[in-house]
This record gives structure tokens, C-alpha cells and sequence, in this order.
């Protein structure tokens, strides 16, 4: 009896010890656990509160939108020396009519209802589009970022508009201007990073974005927007386009660290977003 009494005390303790062991264990996983969750909380709470948010700095844009522009212009003096302005243009942004300069005091984005006019009767109501060619590749900057900041508008303004069809006419006239591409890329380029020194909203990372024909430059020119474009959609868009759809690590991680010191609530939840679907495998 003693033999079996001592054995079962000692299968007993055995017992208690694999109990003990496996609360032991349990506790140290909550406690794991807690702490983990604890850490995400904070880091959510300093990223969603913007504690150590960053002001924006506008820096130099990707250099490929200048050397388009310098070819283009050789390209037009080559062609045509006399398709180049030689008088000083009014209301574009360089003389007045005392011949005092404009360029700092009138904003190029600004006034642009005759553009958007243009637009909108050749894309719906089947116009001609050469004037409209005319001005995306125009010799002064003005005209062309005049007329892509109002084609970006129209497009923005009308591309879930199912009752005007505009999704099947913007379409057409994609194919239809096939070959001049580059210069309506160009412009919208052009016109964003004009925004960006004027301080002006504009829907042109979507027209960029969308377009046919956009690729790496698009990628990089948007990476660009979001850091250093002062209009806070601007950058919200550029940061989701150029994470979820922009195949480019490279360009993507960096923006995706950096953007967490965002200085507005919606881009940092942007981030925290695109974050999370990485994480979860989207």
C-alpha cells in the first residue's frame, strides 16, 4: 500500500508539473501576444495621429520630363524654325500688355474653361481633335499645360459618367491619337509638376495613371507626386497606383516608409492600407 500510495503521489506531481508547464507557457504566450498588439496599437495610433509627421518640400521632378521637352523643341526648330514664338505671349504667363512679367503673379492652371471646352466637344461630341494636338504639343509651356490640366478635369469629371458613354468615347479617341502619345504623356507631365510648384489640385496622376501607353516613367513620375506634390489627393492616389499597380520595389518600399510621416490623415491611411494588404499577401 505505501509502494502504491508514494507512486501515486509521484504520478500526482508529474501531473501538476505538466499542468504548471503548460499554464507556464500559456501566460508567457499571452503575455507575447499582449506586448505585440500593445506595440501595433502604438505605432498605429503615432502613424494615424501623425506625431512625427514631415511638411512637404517640393524637390526637382525626374529628369526625363525635361530632356522630352528639349528634344521636342529641337525636333520643332528642325521642322518648322518659324513655328516658335518670337513675341512675348499675353496672358500665358510671361508679359502683360505694359509688358510687366506675369509668370510669378498669374497661376498657369488657372481660367482653363475654354481648354475644357475643347476637350469635352472632341472626346463626346466627336470634334476634330488637330487643335487640340496642336496645343499638347505647342512650343510654350503654358498652352500645353493649360490644355492637359483641363483634359485631366474632363476626364476626371466625366469617366464614370455612364450616361454620356464618355468610358467608350475616351476609348476611341485613345486610338484614334495613337501616335501623338508621347506629347499628350508629356504635357500631362508637364502640368503636373507645374501644379506642384503652383500649389494646385488636379486629377492628373489619374489621367496619367489609366492612360494607354504609361509605364515606368509614369511609375516614377508619380513616386515623385507623392512625396513632394503639396495637394494632399494627389498624393494619396499617387501612393495607391504606385504600390498596387506600379511593379516597381524598388520605387514602392521607399515610398511606402517614407509616406508613413505624411503630413495628412487620409495618405497616412493610405499607407497603413497598402501596408496591411502586403502583409496579408493582396
Amino acid at each position: 500500500m505505501l509502494v502504491f500510495a508514494l507512486e501515486h503521489r509521484l504520478l500526482f506531481i508529474s501531473h501538476e508539473d505538466k499542468i504548471m508547464n503548460i499554464s507556464f507557457r500559456f501566460k508567457n504566450l499571452i503575455i507575447a501576444t499582449a506586448f505585440i498588439a500593445m506595440v501595433v496599437v502604438v505605432f498605429l495610433v503615432h502613424a494615424l495621429a501623425g506625431l512625427s509627421a514631415r511638411p512637404i518640400v517640393f524637390a526637382e521632378p525626374p529628369a526625363f520630363v525635361a530632356a522630352f521637352v528639349e528634344r521636342h523643341a529641337a525636333k520643332m526648330d528642325q521642322s518648322d524654325p518659324s513655328s516658335s514664338p518670337t513675341e512675348p505671349e499675353i496672358g500665358g504667363g510671361h508679359l502683360d500688355e505694359s509688358g510687366l512679367p506675369t509668370s510669378e503673379f498669374a497661376k498657369l492652371t488657372a481660367d482653363l474653361s475654354v481648354e475644357e471646352a475643347l476637350v469635352f466637344n472632341v472626346i463626346l461630341d466627336g470634334d476634330s481633335s488637330d487643335v487640340l494636338l496642336r496645343l499638347f504639343a505647342h512650343p510654350e509651356k503654358s498652352q500645353r499645360v493649360k490644355v492637359a490640366m483641363a483634359f485631366a478635369a474632363v476626364n476626371a469629371k466625366f469617366s464614370h459618367n455612364e450616361e454620356t458613354g464618355f468610358a467608350d468615347k475616351r476609348k476611341q479617341f485613345w486610338l484614334d491619337v495613337k501616335e501623338h502619345l508621347p506629347d499628350i504623356q508629356n504635357a500631362l507631365s508637364e502640368a503636373l509638376i507645374t501644379s506642384a510648384v503652383e500649389g494646385t489640385t488636379t486629377y492628373i496622376p489619374y489621367t496619367l495613371a489609366w492612360m494607354p501607353g504609361q509605364g515606368r516613367e509614369t511609375v516614377e513620375l508619380l513616386a515623385w507626386a507623392a512625396k513632394h506634390h503639396p495637394d494632399w489627393w494627389v498624393r494619396r492616389f499617387s501612393v495607391y497606383f504606385v504600390v498596387r499597380f506600379g511593379g516597381n520595389e524598388e520605387l514602392s518600399g521607399p515610398l511606402l516608409q517614407d509616406r508613413i510621416d505624411d503630413p495628412n490623415y487620409k495618405v497616412r491611411k493610405e499607407v497603413l492600407e497598402r501596408r496591411f494588404s502586403r502583409f496579408i499577401g493582396e
